[in-house]
């Protein structure tokens, strides 16, 4: 029997694609809504950042939930790096009653698939560091000369990372890096167990694909997330992260062995939203919708 998901993210707590999302789910047999990550405010001054996101998580947010919840399709969703991982105690809050929270969990999808989420992405030159870690402990030897040139020119340590009080100052320690990062945490049996009956909605999208291409850098996705999908071969993968990846690339899939990877190529700077709709039985013909 089909099992009919909605997948983006990227939203950023844009209201015309949240309430675009839920115009849409009602109209339409929907057995699933996922948001992959970066689901509050973005572009807000920096002083009132934590709060206003906050009131957004809040107020807003379980607004939406429950329209989509009336509609009859349940709602997985998790945080992304331009999210404040200090309000994950009110995004929390609501779960489960009005959606779950997939970060770090391994929850029923359907009978015969898990969901699995991740926020992390690798260091990004930005300044928000909440949801960000090293890609590597130990870098594979095909990674090793791409991993040293990102880490060079396109890292930036130091940033702020997220209160309830405010921000604080925050630099990554120079042993951090062999003790904790995207490669660590794939390696745990939260991620290795039964890949081929999961569904893994990582906000960072792989290394070297469709899905993680910025027009003026290139590739900037996770290498780590990359040897991953190689190495475990799961059913799908979700993403999102790089807004513009599929505008520039043409393309919303990407195959890697037998694994397939989708991003929407949602941008909340636009009114338009960008979605995937696919029948989990048969992601394959996923279709990418801009309404």
């Amino acid at each position: 029997m089909p099992y009919t998901i909605v997948y983006t993210s990227d939203v950023h707590g844009n209201e015309i694609h949240y309430n675009k999302l839920c115009d849409f789910v009602k109209r339409t047999s929907v057995d699933a809504v996922i948001i992959g990550g970066d689901i509050a405010p973005k572009g807000i001054s920096s002083a009132d950042f934590i709060q206003a996101q906050r009131g957004f998580l809040e107020k807003k947010l379980p607004l939406f939930a429950r329209r989509l919840k009336k509609s009859g399709s349940r709602l997985f969703l998790m945080m992304g790096n331009d999210d404040c991982a200090a309000n994950m105690d009110v995004l929390e809050k609501y779960d489960p009653k009005l959606y779950q929270v997939i970060h770090n969990k391994r929850l029923k999808l359907t009978d015969n698939f898990d969901i699995v989420g991740y926020g992390f992405v690798p260091i990004t030159p930005f300044g928000i560091k909440d949801w960000e870690k090293f890609d590597f402990s130990n870098v594979p030897e095909h990674f090793r000369e791409q991993y040293g040139y990102r880490k060079r020119t396109d890292c930036q340590y130091w940033g702020w990372k997220s209160t309830q009080q405010g921000w604080i100052d925050f630099t990554f320690p120079a042993d951090i890096e062999k003790k904790d990062s995207i490669q660590k945490d794939l390696e745990g049996v939260l991620f290795t167990a039964n890949p081929k009956k999961t569904v893994y909605v990582m906000h960072t999208p792989p290394y070297g694909t469709n899905l993680d291409l910025v027009g003026w850098k290139g590739h900037i996705g996770s290498m780590a997330l990359r040897q991953f999908i190689e190495e475990k071969q799961p059913y799908l993968t979700l993403h999102g992260h790089i807004h513009e990846t599929v505008s520039v690339s043409g393309k919303f899939k990407h195959t890697i062995g037998q694994t397939l990877s989708m991003s929407s190529g949602n941008c909340n700077t636009r009114n338009e939203l960008a979605l995937l709709v696919f029948d989990v039985y048969n992601p394959g013909k996923a279709k990418r919708l801009v309404i």
